[in-house]
């Protein structure tokens, strides 16, 4: 009996919890040859769920279409295996090109995402869970092409409610720009109102400012991540890399990336020092180095 006394005695008790340790990226179009695209970003945040927003159904080769005006963006079921092997937990769908493979494609991306293990966000899908070393983080995804939905009050809080954490995004479509946009700004407000520990936006394949307010993250524009089309030539990206242990001010830390343009794969920015002296120029919050990363 004593022995055993002894015994459980020497058993440590639990420790904390280790943090949720998500990365969220920017655009990404993989076309009809994802492979490896993402390799260098899946070796940089190994260890951590990866989130980004997937422009283009899937379905079809692969491919980008101009219709008149309109780019209409398609990928194989292969784009959802690179994401997969990057890491990628969460794939966001509601953006402007969510109703380019008609008006069913989202839902098919949805049921196809889940089918590689990512959970799809937004659109028929609605705010995803993501269940992170225990953690329960609540993911949302909203496009602004038509404004503040009149619902987004109510469908974050929801979210926010089921959950340790929420995660909230927009996309917004326009021309690049380090400015955000008034509806994004509205939506922002509305997130933070509804208790986002973080807030990331997408679209405008821009990197604009990052910033903590009231103990909540702010990424005011990602950038592209990857983007297989000569739609776009903006080469600069960010990744936000946060801990989130149910406290109101998660870690966090910005990682700026080259984005995969034309066939080439996306990778750690070469020159990051430019990329943290352009976010500090445009407001970001204080950032400090350490390595190929910046807390803030």
């Amino acid at each position: 009996m004593i022995g055993a006394a002894l015994a459980c005695a020497r058993v440590a008790p639990p420790g904390p919890r280790k943090p949720a340790a998500l990365w969220i990226g920017g655009d990404v179009f993989l076309g009809a040859a994802p492979g490896g695209l993402l390799a260098p970003i899946g070796e940089l945040e190994r260890g951590r769920a990866g989130v980004v927003n997937l422009e283009g159904p899937v379905g079809g080769e692969g491919a980008a279409v101009r219709d008149g005006e309109r780019l209409r963006l398609s990928q194989p079921r292969a784009a959802l295996d690179e994401l997969a092997r990057a890491g990628v937990k969460a794939a966001l769908i509601a953006n402007n090109h969510a109703k380019d493979a008609g008006p069913d494609g989202a839902a098919r991306t949805a049921e196809a995402a889940r089918g590689a293990g990512i959970s799809p966000v937004g659109g028929p899908a609605g705010a995803g869970l993501l269940e992170v070393d225990g953690w329960r983080i609540a993911i949302s995804a909203h496009d602004l092409g038509a404004g503040v939905p009149g619902s987004l009050e109510a469908e974050l809080a929801a979210a926010r409610a089921r959950a340790d954490a929420l995660v909230a995004t927009f996309h917004v479509t326009g021309p690049p720009r380090y400015r955000p946009a008034p509806e994004l700004e509205a939506a922002v407000e509305i997130a933070l109102g509804a208790g986002a520990n973080v807030v990331a936006a997408e679209g405008t394949h821009a990197v604009a400012k990052v910033e903590r307010r009231g103990g909540a993250v702010i990424a005011w524009g990602l950038g592209n991540l990857a983007f297989a089309c000569d739609c776009t030539d903006e080469v600069d990206g960010v990744l936000v890399e946060v801990d989130l242990d149910g406290r109101e001010a998660p870690a966090a830390a910005v990682v700026p990336v080259e984005a995969g343009l034309r066939g080439r794969a996306a990778a750690p920015a070469p020159d990051a020092a430019a990329i943290y002296e352009l976010l500090e120029r445009i407001g970001s919050s204080p950032l400090r180095p350490e390595g190929p990363r910046a807390r803030f």
